[in-house]
């Protein structure tokens, strides 16, 4: 990737953060980043085409940290706090305040809406390895489906900032991640079911 293009598509994500899906437009990016609007039509096709690429930038890169730092963890207090110290950083990267715009602006049967549905299922799929690894031997795995869980988990995730972006409590995320961190102490304790050895006839 060049360093013009990945400046514009840095300068796209800026601009939805600052400006908002509807004040996200070529100059608007331009001007956050420094170049003529003319530079954006060189990398990119047009503007959904830009928003498309942005999108898959910094989604792609915030699953790769998820992935990275909760693989392979088996309890749930410690993912928890590390989900917390990740939505954090998203937070403060601008990560989820600009995919938010781009919820909000894409229209369906869009390149965009087709993008955000394609990163959704995305992150669905790593939510239902984290899940799949937290239940294994836990009575609950049985009665669970871990993939509509999963979808769960990414629509809380999204809807958590949509409430906090409207009346601006920034408190609400810290409440709902102690809450948490309460019930997952309680989901550590409740023992994983042992295999029963298989008799040989």
């Amino acid at each position: 990737m060049s360093d013009t293009r990945d400046r514009v598509l840095e300068a796209a994500l800026d601009c939805l953060v600052r400006n908002g899906y509807g004040g996200t437009t070529a100059r608007a990016i331009a001007q956050a980043g420094g170049f003529a609007p003319g530079v954006i039509y060189y990398h990119f096709a047009d503007l959904d085409d830009l928003l498309v690429a942005a999108l898959a930038r910094t989604s792609g890169s915030r699953i790769d940290r998820y992935r990275a730092e909760l693989s392979g963890m088996d309890r749930a207090v410690p993912v928890v706090a590390r989900l917390r110290e990740l939505y954090d950083e998203d937070t403060e990267t601008g990560h989820i305040a600009a995919v938010q715009e781009l919820y909000a602006g894409a229209r369906p049967g869009t390149r965009l809406a087709d993008r955000l549905a394609l990163e959704t299922r995305r992150w669905e799929e790593l939510a239902e390895e984290l899940l799949t690894v937290l239940l294994r031997g836990k009575p609950l795995a049985s009665v669970v489906r871990v993939r509509v869980l999963a979808g769960a988990a990414v629509a809380f995730y999204l809807g958590m900032e949509t409430l906090t972006h409207l009346d601006g409590d920034r408190s609400r995320p810290a409440t709902l991640f102690d809450q948490g961190i309460r019930l997952a102490a309680i989901f550590d304790r409740v023992p994983r079911l042992k295999r029963r050895a298989r008799r040989v006839r």
